[in-house]
């Protein structure tokens, strides 16, 4: 059952920010991270894993990936957790029938699912909160009791003037009975202390823990921040991160669809580089196996 949806619709550009970041010195030897993932697009083969992995004496500090959806990428390594996604409604039929052939028939064990993708940008998943509550309720729920799964929210982008009002109405309307046990989001911006504000407060509004699925540095669009700008934003965020008791997991967005992350976020924000002919770590890729 390990049929192939079509890829996550392009993003649109949302919240940015012109500040930059001062750089911290690095971290002088990898780790491995429980927090530490990868977002993983559809299309890559299994074969890119190979970037990611090392030898037995110096582990992947990559502990966990999920890759917009609920099938298993191609090749995964048996060290790093795959996390489903319930990527858009298009995919509610396919929940149960999906998750029960990879545990069942693939023996995957699964800890954790997570929800709609931005379900209040409307080249995203693109639902209302009434629809989506309906689909939590009838769909959702039911496959974290039968599953036995720790459940994440709706992955909410970081335009705030977007996102709260979206998310404060679906948790109004679901009460107590909610069931969400991490809140699930997303940042992109050019300033590593608008990005730790911006988790502070949806943490403090929401108190759950938190999942940091996407983040980059990036203008989006714009002139762009180079090369040395990411580093050190890349530094000072996963040294924040991995010491914050709340944050969970988090997953920089260095991996895109056909190789390359897109005009919009900036090629300094990929790992790689080469795709399709000797594939090989960009820098701003070695760094984040390196802290």
């Amino acid at each position: 059952m390990s049929k192939r949806a079509p890829p996550p619709p392009t993003k649109p550009p949302h919240l940015t920010s012109p500040a930059t970041t001062p750089s911290n010195p690095p971290h002088t030897s990898p780790h491995p991270s429980p927090k530490r993932g990868l977002g993983w697009p559809w299309d890559y083969p299994g074969s890119h894993f190979t970037l990611y992995t090392t030898d037995s004496s110096s582990p992947s500090p990559i502990s966990w990936l999920f890759n917009w959806e609920l099938w298993v990428p191609p090749g995964l390594p048996p060290s790093m957790e795959w996390v489903p996604t319930i990527r858009t409604a298009a995919q509610i039929p396919d929940l149960v029938p999906f998750l029960t052939d990879i545990t069942s028939n693939q023996n995957i064990k699964i800890s954790h699912l997570l929800g709609f993708n931005e379900p209040e940008i409307p080249s995203q998943a693109n639902l209302s909160v009434d629809e989506a509550v309906r689909l939590w309720r009838q769909h959702v729920l039911p496959a974290k009791s039968r599953f036995g799964v720790r459940l994440g929210s709706p992955g909410m982008s970081s335009d705030m003037s977007l996102s709260t009002p979206w998310l404060d109405a679906f948790f109004a309307q679901l009460g107590e009975d909610h069931g969400v046990d991490f809140l699930v989001l997303h940042w992109y911006g050019t300033s590593f202390a608008a990005m730790r504000r911006f988790l502070q407060d949806m943490q403090e509004r929401y108190r759950l823990p938190v999942w940091l699925n996407e983040f980059a540095c990036t203008d989006m669009g714009g002139a762009g921040v180079g090369e040395e700008g990411v580093r050190g934003f890349m530094r000072e965020a996963v040294r924040w991160l991995e010491g914050c008791a709340w944050v969970e997991r988090y997953a920089w967005f260095g991996n895109g669809q056909g190789g390359t992350v897109g005009e919009w976020v900036g090629k300094e924000n990929g790992f790689c580089e080469g795709v399709g002919e000797g594939e090989k770590l960009t820098g701003v890729g070695r760094l984040y196996l390196q802290l």
